[in-house]
């Protein structure tokens, strides 16, 4: 009895002991609170497999990627819960029991672009700027891995119907900041309508600018069609009106051209996929359409116009840069200038070496992906990224014709949208939601043509 008094009383001494270290320490590094409640998680979660830890794990990865520094200590916005869980998740993966024949079908993109990573990394011998490639080899593992991981977890259509559960309401709740804005004006802490105190009411979302929102609605958007026209109601319906013509009013307040021309399509192709066996109903929506428009032409044609055509100082700019990387890829013979480089050469080109102000990043980002990795990692480190691309664009091509489902729409709706936002945002190598649509797109090419091999083979039917 005694023993255990004097157990018991040990125990109280080391947390009080604890709670005063902490009280002393937390005000000067307040980071060491998250390295607590990581050890805290581990020792209450010691007795979960560690592969089905490492599944829920991910589910937080995805879920803190899309919500990013809105999940980050006030006093440390760049250290959010996003980079503490891949961090964590890669860790444990080590120690997980590994698996890979479940990425057998894939194999041919998961090797292209580890292909692409290791020649950047070689590009590290002749960068001019070690620091930019580093940093940019760095977001170049980080979004093969979430690649890699989203295929590895969500290998079943039962997983995958969990993560798109939590992927849509995301998305609502997105919807409903962005008419928030229009409405009101104001923006969220980390959004470039409110560092920047622009004088409009553009949407941005969780995401910093514009176009990066309109390109990521144009990416979920099939998601969003998917839950409510899989199993067609009146309600389901209504509904998804309403949120087509919700959504099509924040894209043309976004002002964003790349992000409406993906979102026109992407809406095609997915209404095409629910109503195309219903032939006079889809004709009958097209034509509508096509007279709606019509009508808008009509009475605002002037101002659409200007939609397109009225930022001409950015389009300027745009041409001005994709001429700036052409001739530097020419310059150093399409070999490449080191990845992650590139913005440093057309932030010289646009704004020179002199009179800068201290506080002025000095890179300026391409606003062209395939450009800037054609200029970073020259025609050999470009190659893989081309195949890898094609590889995607193929199968993501047969599973929309040759599949019946809804779910078969999605992978072709990504490309789309990530062909957008490729050319429209600033730059998508730090861009999470871009890898994590592209997972989403692989997943889905990888389980739906799983089922329908498995399908083959069971009642011996080929094609």
């Amino acid at each position: 009895m005694n023993r255990w008094n004097e157990t018991l009383d040990s125990k109280k001494r080391s947390v009080i002991i604890l709670f005063i270290f902490l009280s002393v320490v937390v005000p000067f590094v307040p980071a060491i609170l998250a390295v607590l409640f990581i050890v805290i998680t581990l020792y209450m979660i010691r007795e979960i497999p560690l592969q089905k830890l490492n599944y829920y794990l991910f589910i937080g990865v995805v879920i803190s990627g899309f919500l990013g520094p809105y999940l980050a200590l006030p006093t440390f916005p760049s250290f959010f819960l996003f980079r503490i869980l891949i961090i964590l998740h890669m860790f444990l993966f080590l120690f997980e029991k590994k698996d890979f024949k479940k990425l057998d079908s894939i194999k041919i993109p998961i090797i292209l672009f580890i292909i692409w990573i290791f020649y950047s990394i070689l590009s590290l011998l002749w960068t001019s700027s070690p620091a930019l490639s580093v940093v940019a080899i760095y977001y170049q593992i980080e979004s093969f891995y979430l690649l890699f991981a989203f295929v590895y977890y969500i290998n079943s259509l039962t997983k995958l119907k969990q993560m798109l559960t939590w992927i849509v309401l995301i998305y609502v709740m997105t919807i409903a900041i962005g008419l928030w804005e229009i409405l009101t004006g104001d923006h969220l802490k980390y959004s470039a309508g409110n560092i920047l105190s622009y004088g409009d009411m553009r949407p941005t979302g969780l995401l910093v600018n514009t176009n990066d929102y309109s390109s990521y609605i144009a990416f979920y958007i099939p998601v969003l069609l998917l839950f409510l026209f899989q199993k067609k109601t009146i309600l389901k319906s209504l509904i998804g009106i309403a949120s087509l013509g919700a959504l099509t009013f924040i894209i043309l307040e976004t002002e964003s051209r790349s992000g409406l021309v993906a979102f026109a399509v992407v809406v095609a192709l997915t209404l095409y996929k629910i109503f195309h066996h219903k032939i006079i109903f889809f004709f009958g929506l097209i034509m509508s359409t096509l007279i709606g428009l019509s009508l808008l032409l009509i009475q605002h044609g002037a101002k659409l116009t200007t939609y397109f055509t009225g930022k001409t100082d950015s389009t300027n700019q745009r041409a001005f840069m994709y001429e700036t990387i052409f001739q530097l890829c020419k310059e150093h013979n399409f070999l490449g200038v080191g990845i992650g480089v590139t913005p440093k050469y057309v932030f010289t080109a646009l704004y020179g070496t002199s009179n800068i102000p201290d506080t002025m990043q000095r890179t300026m980002s391409a606003h062209n992906l395939w450009l800037s990795n054609l200029s970073d990692v020259g025609i050999i480190g470009f190659f893989p990224f081309i195949l890898l691309f094609i590889w995607f664009v193929t199968h993501a091509m047969r599973l929309y014709i040759q599949n019946q489902q809804l779910l078969a729409a999605i992978p072709i709706c990504i490309l789309v949208a990530f062909v957008a936002i490729s050319i429209g945002s600033s730059s998508i190598f730090e861009m999470r939601i871009v890898w994590l649509g592209l997972g989403l797109a692989l997943t889905t090419i990888n389980l739906l043509e799983q089922n329908t091999n498995n399908l083959k083979f069971r009642t011996g039917v080929t094609r």
